[in-house]
């Protein structure tokens, strides 16, 4: 008996391991990670008879980017379209461990489409667009923000960007600059791209903030209008972070390196010096959200006082994590904000002052690529090698006695030859057909005369006479070899060792294969 028959039980254990591993990665371990991230209401009072009292729930979103043709130019078509496959399903899990959140509220702080800033048609950007949205989809009754990105509307000049920019993104994605009420917050959203090309043109014009005009529109100018004296905080959401010395730190939950200045084609890492403390002075934000550098990142910027007429002289601000896996991150992420009403604010021990009516935390999601890399690619290539191994090594099949009665063959003297016996492997043993022992025993004559066949055909159950037609014959040998060879009758030719292999493979990979295509499926 085989240790492991065709590798059958082989086949059980590594699809059965698969399966499981497949739900874990690609629908367990997000569950996991999503019920891991609370809203941050801790600091809040607790009213559960007032129902409609409660902190409202901001879910902050950072650079999606959802990839195009344009996104790997040096990488082949193929190879492309299975990149951007891979992601977009990536960021549909993404999403959803988010949106099950249940948030009240959304805002994107920018890069929503990789190549939105591109020249293109207007039915590919319709395409494209319409790609972000069954990705990005929400119950309607909850209200999206959005600021731009440097690649929704870009930033400088380059002769690749569209000079529709601006407009397609409005007729998309709406006002560039604009100001909500929302939990007793006000929630500022810039258009900072726009704000370092006017930047820009100030300085090619050498001019201060005082003697320059801003621009119509321009993010400059809306700063400027906005009133400093909200009795409420302000929240500001802007897509590039502002500026801080070269070399501080980002806290424990970064990735890589720290957020530097720099600008190049299309980009810049962070506002200049000058305008974010002018953004600061103007709008007074108690929190800063950014996005753009996909990684995570806390600072506090320092400023006096006395640039203020109210609010703090320290403000934090959350550079939060991309959504996207192709972002250069292991682990992609999103923030949640809680914004609580007066009516929650803790008051302070010895003090007259009272708790911040605001507070934010990161959620951190699975690391897809390192599944792929670490976890599907070694797991399929040890299975492998156990199905290989499995086609080898097995218990020699014991050999039986088998009778060989070799009648017609009679020495030259004319007495019948003695019977001899070999060891013919019981798996390599032909069935004997008992219908046909009748016909082999009719006579003595006939029994010494032919020789006795391993199996043949019985002339009843059959219909051929042996004293048929030669034509009848040859039909009766054709029936009876296709009877042998078929599946389940009779002797069957044995499979080769790599045919064997890669059946097992193919009954391995079936069930782990199936479960991917239904949970992509229920993603989508």
């Amino acid at each position: 008996m085989a240790l492991l028959p065709k590798g059958r039980l082989v086949v059980v254990f590594l699809s059965i391991l698969w399966s499981i591993v497949t739900v874990w990665e690609e629908y367990l371990q997000f569950a996991s990670d999503g019920s891991q991230c609370q809203w941050p209401d801790h600091k809040f009072k607790s009213r559960p008879e007032d129902r409609e009292l409660r902190a409202q729930h901001v879910l902050v979103v950072a650079d999606p980017q959802i990839l195009d043709h344009r996104s790997y130019p040096g990488r082949g078509r193929f190879l492309t379209y299975l990149s951007r496959i891979i992601v977009d399903l990536n960021l549909r899990k993404n999403w959803w461990v988010a949106t099950s959140k249940k948030p009240d509220a959304v805002v994107f702080l920018g890069d929503m489409m990789d190549g939105g800033r591109f020249d293109m048609s207007e039915e590919e950007y319709e395409e494209y667009y319409s790609r972000f949205r069954s990705i990005f989809k929400i119950d309607p009754s909850i209200p999206q923000y959005f600021v731009p990105g440097n690649h929704d509307t870009g930033l400088g000049f380059s002769q690749s960007f569209s000079p529709y920019t601006h407009l397609r993104y409005a007729q998309h994605f709406g006002e560039k600059n604009y100001v909500v009420q929302l939990a007793n917050h006000t929630l500022a959203f810039i258009d900072a791209p726009g704000y370092v090309d006017e930047e820009s043109k100030r300085l090619g014009k050498s001019q201060t903030f005082e003697s320059w005009k801003p621009l119509a529109g321009g993010t400059l100018e809306f700063m400027k209008k906005f009133k400093q004296e909200h009795p409420t905080p302000v929240v500001l959401f802007t897509h590039i972070p502002l500026y801080r010395p070269d070399g501080r730190g980002c806290g424990p939950l970064r990735e890589r390196g720290t957020i530097r200045p720099g600008v190049g084609i299309g980009y810049q890492n962070t506002l200049g010096k000058q305008s974010s403390q002018k953004l600061l002075e103007l709008l007074g934000p108690s929190l800063v959200f950014s996005g753009d550098d996909h990684d995570y990142c806390e600072h506090v910027h320092e400023l006096p006082v006395s640039r203020f007429q109210r609010g703090p002289h320290q403000v934090r601000e959350v550079t939060v994590k991309s959504l996207s896996m192709a972002m250069g991150i292991k682990r992609p992420g999103f923030q949640l904000l809680s914004l609580a009403p007066p009516e929650l604010r803790i008051p302070l021990e010895d003090s007259d002052s009272f708790s911040p009516s605001y507070d934010d935390a990161p959620c951190l999601l699975p690391d897809q690529l390192g599944t792929y890399l670490h976890v599907y690619i070694p797991l399929l290539i040890i299975s492998l090698i156990i199905i290989g191994i499995s086609q080898f090594v097995s218990y020699r099949p014991r050999s039986s006695l088998k009778y060989r009665n070799d009648d017609n063959e009679s020495r030259g003297d004319g007495s019948r030859s003695r019977p001899t016996f070999r060891l013919t492997p019981a798996n390599l043993r032909p069935r004997r057909d008992p219908s046909t022992e009748s016909s082999y025993s009719s006579s003595a004559g006939e029994r010494e005369s032919l020789p006795r066949p391993v199996s043949g055909p019985s002339e009843k159950s059959n219909g051929f006479s042996r004293s048929s037609t030669p034509f009848l014959g040859f039909l009766a040998r054709v029936f009876l070899f296709s009877r042998r060879a078929a599946p389940g009758r009779g002797l069957r030719r044995p499979r080769s060792r790599l045919k064997n292999f890669l059946y097992d493979v193919r009954d391995v990979a079936i069930y782990p294969i199936g479960i991917f295509v239904f949970i992509t499926w229920w993603f989508s």
